[in-house]
């Protein structure tokens, strides 16, 4: 239609921001922002708007604090910095830096959906190693590595700490990936939105300099709790960060976000909010007895859980028990008895309308 792709034209999105619960509910576990707010110590000078006439300045402050925000991990320049509009920016200018019909791309299952229905926009031949539920959605290293032997030459996207289980792919193991992947002329995307959640000392920012086939995507919208201001970034060598730089929208920070970021990059809000989660969450799935959690990380926010009845709507049972969560059904490898819970504040509530869906699950339970 008037040169309009048909893919466009009849493809189905699974992204979750499209398919939000508009139910009544009592705690918003969905998307996957900071379970406890903004820094509360953030303000705004008076006259951070007297130039928002103009395009924004040089983005080198806000590179140089990115720069020594990761000074303990990785020697890293401006030129291994490509700012994006948050982490699905990012997704979207490696995406089309790379992609083309038919190209094979590798990734796990389930992990990120607005990233899977980008592949099917570019028409790439996406084929994920399902995680498997008898192994509780543990991520498997060596099943990994051979469907990257069998496909040389694959675009591999990865999102870790992983997208809806909150599992963590150890650095070894990352390396092992991207090393391999070099021998195979294939290029790695390790997608790092909930990074902020694991030890930098586990993040691929490490491996920057040492890998020209590797680029990692970081966001202030999870720990660093500013989802609003849509600022991501691109870590990579100088030469994928300058490829990158040619399909990225041009200016991509604004005068806001450019001082929001720099001073959450100062603060100890990420380790505050880290060490509140930890324990939360360890408490949260300590309490569970009729749903199950998939392999997780008591560090970031978001959880999988299941029951094994395939045709019940967990989603949908939860929202009755108060909670609106994500349903699975819109990712690779679950389905509707799987949602993602984004951890809440308030922990007690939370507990008590877990209880509640699981006493509407099994009543002899309560």
């Amino acid at each position: 239609m008037y040169g309009i792709r048909e893919t466009l034209l009849t493809q189905e999105r699974n992204d979750y921001s499209e398919h939000l619960s508009q139910g009544v509910f009592e705690l918003d576990c969905s998307m996957g922002s900071n379970p406890y707010g903004a820094w509360p110590g953030l303000h705004c000078p008076e006259d951070l708007l007297h130039h928002i006439d103009l395009y924004p300045h040089s983005d080198d402050p806000i590179k140089e604090a990115i720069c020594r925000h990761f000074a303990s991990a990785a020697e890293l320049k401006p030129e291994n910095i490509l700012l994006t509009c948050g982490s699905i920016g990012a997704i979207l200018t490696l995406n089309r830096m790379v992609l083309t019909p038919g190209k094979r791309i590798l990734g796990i299952a389930p992990q990120f959906s607005a990233v899977v229905d980008d592949f099917v926009t570019y028409e790439a031949d996406y084929q994920p190693v399902f995680l498997k539920a008898e192994n509780g959605y543990a991520f498997c290293l060596e099943e990994f590595l051979e469907a990257m032997r069998r496909n040389p030459g694959s675009y591999i996207y990865l999102d870790n700490p992983n997208n809806p289980t909150g599992q963590i792919i150890p650095l070894d193991q990352a390396e092992q990936i991207v090393s391999l992947a070099r021998q195979l002329d294939s290029f790695v995307v390790l997608d790092e939105a909930y990074g902020d959640y694991m030890p930098l000392s586990q993040s691929a920012v490490n491996l920057v300099n040492r890998y020209d086939n590797l680029a990692v995507m970081r966001t202030f919208s999870k720990g660093l709790g500013a989802a609003g201001i849509r600022l991501g970034y691109i870590l990579a060598q100088p030469q994928v960060i300058s490829a990158a730089a040619k399909v990225n929208v041009p200016f991509s920070k604004n005068e806001v976000a450019d001082y929001v970021a720099r001073t959450l990059l100062e603060s100890d809000w990420v380790a505050d909010c880290t060490r509140r989660i930890t324990a939360d969450k360890a408490r949260m799935l300590s309490e569970l007895s009729v749903l199950k959690a998939a392999h997780t990380a008591n560090s970031v926010p978001i959880t999988m859980l299941y029951v094994n009845d395939p045709e019940v709507d967990l989603c949908q049972l939860l929202e009755q028990a108060g909670i609106r969560a994500i349903t699975g059904a819109g990712y690779d490898g679950i389905g509707k008895n799987t949602v993602r819970l984004n951890l809440h504040s308030e922990i007690d509530h939370l507990i008590a309308c877990l209880h509640k869906a699981e006493d509407l699950l099994h009543p002899q339970h309560g």
